[in-house]
């Protein structure tokens, strides 16, 4: 569904003047909201985009009242001609749920764990509706799980939170926002942390919803493709103040504020340059616990010269649009490489550059995993067996990337630990340069960067210790190995200055370069990059990818990039892998299996990677996958996609369908140019 273009004489249902928000610090107080205004009209769908920490949360418990005991608001927010600052906890649940509901980031904790889902629905209906009867609360809930893609609703309505996937939790949330047809339905970050074809079901679940209550939204999020195909209008924050606001057509395609302009730069697209080196932001947003003068971007801002310093810029109309720019004209037919230039990682290591090898580097053959599920009881007998990974194969080069993509459990973390010998194989082989590898024998030439870098660090040891312990258990001297770490250190852009804090004083992207450093410290041939930029706002993220290319290039490293955002793998993988559930269903040439994805998941998956191009975004075709990844303690027979493929659901005959049903696709090449594991395999 596309977004619908709404007059300014629409009226206007919920607005947001002049709002500020403190929060309590060790230090004194936090700024996190300062003097932000905008307005949501009657159907309309209001984008709030911008790294962490700029307010967009803030700015939405403020609205809803729901703000900790020690903050401080100001300013004004109204519901129609009705006025909710300073109307109290008890005026407020009249508003609540009725007339503004809200959908947040986690559904786990939005959800009571002791009761069952159709009562948590069915409550809230009653909560408004006090005179509802507890059977039609409960046929009011199954309609409205139906409504938002619960399968089997009827027979669901008794389960309980735990029993439920992330998305189904989430899509939850959103049919107890619904219950009372509200006029406004505010979602913070919905589809955070869910894999791309579950997101695409949520926010399908969340036009469902805004299409039965007629409700206008306000989406806060950090994925600007997510604004690109559902927001009217965007507004775009940054140090708790709006710096950008308008329709999406206008801050899309014609920013007039560096930073929107930086962080559509920062973004590697599905549509994109491929080859073409990303333009990160530079630096790191200000803490908000003492005064900004002058511009908040300033210090990140290639523009910002003496007035940007001592003078803060007021939102001004400029080409159409609100911007806070001292210089905004500037920006006209501006792209992003023209303003924001990327630095090249000071990598100086060029002299240890690993040899390259003829014929695969790294190669899996026939891996499998399977893990033990044991009963109660005293003697926890096993009962099943987890299929984590099914008869895996696959070969990485000397100065390759292989991408390996595919939704949560597919079992792309579980090879990364096989390969690295964190686990024992059921069955197949790892071999390096034709020699299998097992336990510390190969950790010089095989390392891994993981997803959590401050889950990864021990947050008692200094940068510089940190990259210098694996030297040190290799035995390289106390003075050595410190003077080494320095040096990897200043390879990833971390100067000597930082070499002594600790992990928690850094921000996310900065561990991320700690790691990467100790990863690289005994000079490995192969780097397992698990899901490295996963947790990292764009523009950080732009720059790891950045410094993980530079370093390849320098280093002749080969990577094994697992990840489940496609738009990073297509920019930084020579080929890819498609896995679901512990099978191998695709695999080819980066540009092969993009352009032309012969598998049903595989083109699911790519339909379901939103853009960050408005009037594209509007226009393409989604496959919306029907139901979750079934449980691999009981994978279904044959194709295990076939539970949740369009094609065997609905375009095969009985006869074809049978052979999906009794015989597992083996993965060849069937005439579309890569191997693919599908009897049906082809052009959609």
């Amino acid at each position: 569904m596309s977004p619908t273009t709404h007059q300014t004489t629409t009226a206007e249902v919920l607005s947001v003047r002049d709002l500020t928000v403190e929060f309590p610090d060790e230090r004194g107080r936090v700024q996190a909201v300062r003097g932000v205004s905008w307005s949501l009209r009657e159907g309309e769908v209001l984008g709030v985009v911008g790294e962490s920490g700029c307010g967009k949360s803030a700015t939405a418990l403020a609205v809803m009242g729901l703000l900790p005991p020690g903050a401080r608001m100001g300013g004004s927010v109204r519901f129609r001609d009705r006025e909710l600052a300073g109307l109290g906890d008890r005026g407020m649940s009249s508003v609540r749920g009725r007339s503004v509901a809200m959908v947040f980031q986690d559904p786990l904790s939005s959800l009571n764990p002791v009761y069952s889902v159709g009562f948590q629905v069915a409550e809230a209906v009653r909560a408004h509706h006090p005179g509802t009867s507890r059977d039609d609360a409960v046929e009011r809930a199954v309609h409205l799980l139906e409504l938002v893609g619960i399968p089997n609703a009827r027979d669901r309505v008794g389960d309980y939170p735990h029993e439920f996937s992330g998305g189904m939790r989430q899509r939850v949330v959103i049919a107890i926002a619904m219950a009372n047809d509200p006029d406004v339905i505010i979602a913070d970050e919905p589809t955070t942390a869910l894999d791309v074809t579950i997101q695409a079901q949520v926010l399908d679940a969340l036009r469902t919803a805004r299409a039965e209550t007629g409700a206008a939204a306000v989406l806060i999020t950090h994925d600007l493709g997510v604004v690109a195909g559902q927001a009217d209008r965007v507004v775009v924050m940054y140090a708790g103040k709006v710096v950008e606001s308008g329709t999406a057509d206008e801050v899309f395609y014609r920013p007039r504020m560096p930073y929107t302009l930086g962080l559509l730069g920062s973004l590697p697209r599905l549509d994109g340059r491929f080859g073409a080196r990303l333009t990160p932001i530079a630096g790191t947003p200000p803490a908000l616990d003492r005064p900004i003068p002058g511009c908040a971007f300033a210090p990140r801002c290639p523009l910002a010269r003496e007035r940007c310093l001592t003078e803060e810029p007021e939102l001004r109309e400029v080409d159409g649009h609100l911007t806070a720019c001292h210089f905004a004209e500037e920006l006209v037919d501006k792209r992003p490489e023209d303003v924001f230039v990327p630095v090249v990682a000071p990598v100086a290591l060029t002299a240890e550059r690993p040899v390259r090898t003829e014929g695969p580097l790294l190669r899996a053959t026939g891996l499998v995993k399977h893990y033990p599920v044991r009963g109660g009881g005293f003697f926890r007998r096993q009962v099943a067996e987890l299929h984590a990974v099914c008869d895996v194969s696959f070969s990485l080069s000397a100065g390759e990337t292989l991408g390996l993509v595919g939704e949560s459990g597919s079992g792309k973390s579980t090879i990364a630990k096989l390969l690295m010998s964190l686990e024992e194989p059921t069955a197949g082989r790892v071999e390096l340069d034709g020699a299998a590898v097992r336990g510390r024998k190969h950790a010089r030439d095989l390392q891994i960067v993981f997803q959590d870098p401050m889950g990864s660090l021990d947050p008692r040891m200094t940068a510089a210790d940190l990259v210098a312990e694996p030297l040190r258990i290799n035995g390289l001297a106390k003075q050595d190995a410190r003077t080494r770490a320095l040096e990897l250190l200043a390879s990833v852009g971390l100067g000597r200055g930082r070499s002594e804090r600790y992990p928690h004083e850094f921000s996310g992207g900065q561990r991320q370069r700690i790691g990467i450093a100790r990863a690289l410290a005994l000079r490995p041939r192969v780097l397992i990059l698990d899901e490295p930029v996963s947790a990292l706002d764009v523009s950080v993220q732009a720059d790891v990818i950045n410094l993980l290319e530079d370093l390849q290039d320098a280093l002749g490293l080969s990577y094994l990039f697992i990840a489940h955002d496609l738009s990073v793998v297509r920019h930084i993988a020579d080929r890819v892998a498609v896995l679901y559930l512990g099978r191998v269903v695709e695999v080819g040439e980066r540009d092969a299996v993009f352009d032309h994805p012969s598998h049903p998941y595989t083109q699911a998956l790519i339909s379901a990677v939103p853009l960050p191009d408005p009037r594209k975004e509007r226009v393409r075709e989604r496959i919306l996958l029907s139901g979750d990844v079934p449980s691999p303690v009981d994978p279904p027979s044959g194709c295990r996609f076939r539970t949740r493929c369009p094609r065997f659901l609905g375009a095969l005959t009985d006869a074809e369908r049978s052979l999906c049903v009794e015989e597992v696709p083996g993965l060849v090449e069937r005439g579309q140019g890569h191997p693919v594991a599908c009897h049906f395999g082809g052009p959609r």
